[in-house]
């Protein structure tokens, strides 16, 4: 994903690389779409569960109204991916899109919800280890 993110051109062929990876979100169905699982503050609707398997690593599961947001979302659950839950808290995920330059393109709008919802993630996952 991040050597295929690079090898766009320009913004608009990386804005439009982000909204095709939304396709491959994991998925989520519309009955999850529940106050439980919104993440607030986001200008967009932003829906994500987390569960943590039996080995401790954490799955992951999203959707949004908006296609690029959805896309972002599948960006964080890829750099999440195939990582145990302590790693995704200690995990420097805005390393990863400080390399990729979305702070250049994104409008602050857009990085404050990111922000959220990677804090939103970190506090459910800190919340289910809490209640197991």
């Amino acid at each position: 994903m991040e050597e295929n993110f690079l090898n766009c051109i320009n913004w608009e062929e990386k804005y439009l690389y982000i909204i095709e990876l939304g396709h491959y979100i994991p998925y989520l169905s519309p009955n999850q779409h529940t106050l439980e699982n919104i993440i607030v503050g986001c200008q967009s609707q932003v829906w994500i569960t987390i569960n943590i398997d039996a080995s401790d690593y954490v799955i992951f599961h999203g959707d949004s109204d908006s296609a690029i947001i959805k896309g972002l979302l599948t960006m964080i659950f890829i750099f999440y991916h195939h990582k145990k839950y302590y790693e995704i808290i200690n995990f420097n995920i805005h390393m990863c899109f400080k390399k990729l330059s979305l702070n250049k393109y994104l409008t602050l709008s857009r990085l404050h919800g990111l922000e959220t919802i990677i804090q939103t993630i970190k506090n459910k996952i800190h919340k289910i280890r809490q209640n197991t």
